[in-house]
């Protein structure tokens, strides 16, 4: 695949522009001239990110001042021409096309990798750049995979009959989920097993000391009985003194009712009159004894209730002279106050006791019935997580002898570089994982920046070489670099120089001449 052409729509600092490519580019001009802003673009139209493959850049990306960006890539992958864009509008996301449509879920992956495989051909120093496990992972991805049954005639014979029935589909992605599975599971089973012996030791600590001693109460019946009766007789002593004056304010309106419905109804009582009321003269006989006679009865009726009234009135007067004569102090006796306080703290102290006896008897009786079974548990969890720390060892032993092995043939495709994934204490004999580069033999640490560059070259050469790809190698301050093209490329190179006027996208002279 290669890069025919870039087109840019206020990215970094380029308002408008459009760039053609070549199997052999040469980008030139001074500092800030956008040189860099051209990889970096390619990266961002295919991933999104920046060219250190950091994500949520756009705003740093985009030109200042703009509310939009765009970046136009064609290529040519596999003899077909493939428009990629990715445009940044106002919202705060990106919309990336293939073909003017939508890209699929995994099409650019499918073709580019991921933007640290991609990154780690497209850019020389990338790679060196990541963290170990980061740099493995790219390397895993690139490298075919390794069988299973390969992998396990490497290991400990104990450690490959733990996971031999074990399915890793997916390479090293299903051995990491897998690591991370019995970890899980691991510290899981490890809380459990705390919790087990926990409780072991408590049903042991309730067994040792024995079944609770019967519970005899401190408070006697007889002391319960005059308790309810203190208390009656504080509760009686309330009512009546608590509502003292209440009930006087009651009475004394009660007296002045009576008193003045007694007089009313006595000044009201009955008199016969057994003349006529025209003319004066008395009345026949049977006329003046139907009158008496009515005026009897209701003469009687007032009369039974006018002593109706003087029996209330009489209570009523008793009971204002019982109230009125009640001392004015009307506190309960202080000994009688003392002893329901003192028996109700006592209750109290009663109650907490027999919850605690209570619990005590539960406690016991739950020890005595699971205690046998808690320690099978703990004995079982115990096994269960041995097992899975057997597991977890095998699982690490297949990792490290699958990155091993799948390492070993990506060394068989470099010329000058070395990468060291392990190293072996010489007194112990002890494999210790590690992640190490080396070019010619030297550190890369202590190589120069035009060895570095070389050295990154042949990695990302390996790399497309083990995707089976040719991808395009985009490289910085090639000025810094010796005999650049004297280096094997497997597919387009893009050359940045540094010089003294504006940008300019060429070809190569060489290779024009070629």
């Amino acid at each position: 695949m290669k890069i025919l052409s870039i087109q840019l729509e206020n990215f970094r600092s380029f308002t408008e522009a459009s760039f053609q490519f070549h199997d052999t580019t040469i980008i030139s001009g001074h500092n800030g001239a956008g040189k860099s802003t051209l990889a970096e673009a390619v990266v961002w139209c295919l991933f999104g990110t920046d060219i250190a493959g950091r994500q949520k850049q756009d705003e740093k990306l985009m030109r200042l001042g703009a509310k939009n960006m765009a970046v136009t890539v064609t290529w040519l992958i596999r003899g077909a021409t493939v428009v990629i864009s990715r445009t940044r509008g106002s919202r705060q996301s990106s919309t990336l096309l293939v073909n003017g449509k939508r890209a699929q879920a995994g099409q650019i992956e499918g073709w580019f990798g991921t933007a640290e495989e991609f990154l780690s051909v497209f850019v020389p120093g990338f790679f060196s750049s990541l963290e170990p496990k980061e740099a493995k992972k790219v390397l895993s991805r690139c490298v075919p995979d390794i069988p299973k049954e390969d992998v396990l005639a490497r290991m400990a014979p104990e450690h490959a009959a733990i996971i031999h029935r074990d399915q890793f589909v997916m390479g090293l992605d299903s051995i990491e989920f897998a690591l991370q599975k019995v970890r899980q599971e691991l510290k899981e089973t490890e809380e459990e097993r705390i919790r087990l012996e926990g409780q072991c030791q408590a049903y042991q600590s309730v067994l040792r000391r024995g079944a609770p001693q019967p519970y005899v109460p401190s408070v006697t019946e007889e002391e319960r009985v005059r308790y309810e009766a203190a208390k009656r007789e504080l509760i009686e002593h309330e009512a009546v003194h608590g509502h003292r004056k209440e009930r006087l304010r009651d009475l004394y309106a009660r007296r002045e009712s009576l008193g003045r419905a007694f007089r009313a109804l006595r000044d009201s009582l009955p008199r016969a009159d057994t003349r006529c009321h025209t003319c004066g003269q008395p009345l026949p006989q049977d006329k003046a004894d139907r009158i008496l006679q009515e005026v009897e009865r209701k003469r009687k009726a007032s009369l039974a209730k006018m002593k109706e009234m003087l029996e209330e009135g009489n209570a009523v007067l008793a009971e204002i002279a019982t109230l009125e004569s009640l001392p004015d102090d009307a506190s309960p006796h202080p000994e009688l106050v003392e002893f329901v306080q003192t028996m109700e703290a006592r209750l109290k102290d009663e109650h907490y006791r027999e919850v605690a006896y209570a619990a005590q008897v539960r406690a016991y009786e739950q020890a005595k019935e699971h205690f046998t079974q808690a320690q099978e548990d703990l004995q079982a969890t115990a096994e269960h997580l041995e097992g899975l720390k057997q597991r977890l060892q095998a699982l690490q032993e297949f990792r490290f002898e699958y990155l091993r092995a799948q390492h070993e043939k990506l060394n068989g495709l470099f010329h000058h570089v070395s990468i060291h994934l392990m190293d072996v204490n010489r007194e112990t004999g002890e494999v210790r994982e590690t992640f190490r580069i080396e070019w010619k033999g030297r550190p890369y640490r202590l190589l120069s920046y035009s060895e570095k560059i070389r050295c990154d070259i042949e990695i990302g050469r390996a790399l497309a070489q083990a995707k089976g790809e040719a991808m395009p190698v985009y490289v910085d301050n090639a000025e810094s670099v010796q005999r650049l093209m004297e280096e094997t490329f497997s597919g387009q190179v893009i050359a940045a120089y540094v010089a003294d006027g504006p940008l300019t996208v060429s070809k190569m002279p060489e290779a024009q001449g070629a």
